[in-house]
């Protein structure tokens, strides 16, 4: 692995974990092993770390969607489902877009425009869900139901960090499930 993709590893990880403000450019530099003058070589500041964090998680975010294209809605549910509960990993991480929201007012309008590009695609993916399984009659009807899953999961992802514990989230993930129109699982 070369060192900007280290550093970029790393940055998203501490993001992750420990927000925005939680970490440094020193820690950074310090657990990928280089100096932290190495790493001005990468990034010119810490804004930039993290816009970059944020655009490669969009880039992630797009491929999955790209990959689920031709399932079912419940699939793609279930697929959007599955990076909060296993891909962020519940209880021990918030996801990116959380990482830095809590210092929104003093972020810089790089990372501000790629979490916002991010959530915004996140929405996107969840109104063609709802579409898609005959959730959102009209337009306003999916970006509401859009809306309510986020709400859910963002909350359940703050609360499981915040308790140190995957169950909000599963409980959460649970009942969205159980609510899908004509799941086995809400039998």
């Amino acid at each position: 692995m070369d060192t900007r993709t280290q550093i970029l590893s790393i940055a998203s990880d501490l993001l992750q974990r420990q927000t925005v403000n939680g970490f440094s450019l020193q820690e950074v530099a310090d657990r990928v092993g280089i100096r932290k003058a190495s790493l001005f070589h990468h990034y010119r500041n810490k804004d930039a770390l993290i816009a970059d964090v944020l655009e490669n998680s969009l880039d992630g975010f797009r491929k999955r969607v790209d990959n689920m294209q031709q399932q079912s809605a419940e699939r793609q549910l279930d697929a959007f489902l599955d990076i909060y509960q296993h891909r962020i990993g519940a209880g021990t991480r918030l996801c990116s877009v959380s990482g830095v929201t809590g210092d929104w007012d003093h972020l810089g309008e790089e990372p501000r425009r790629w979490a916002l590009a991010l959530l915004n695609e996140q929405y996107a993916w969840l109104r063609k869900i709802a579409e898609l399984g005959g959730l959102g009659n009209t337009p306003e009807q999916a970006e509401r139901w859009a809306e309510q899953v986020m709400i859910r999961v963002q909350g359940a992802m703050l609360l499981s960090r915040v308790k140190n514990s995957p169950l909000p989230m599963e409980r959460t993930i649970a009942q969205l499930r159980s609510e899908w129109p004509g799941s086995s699982r809400n039998n």
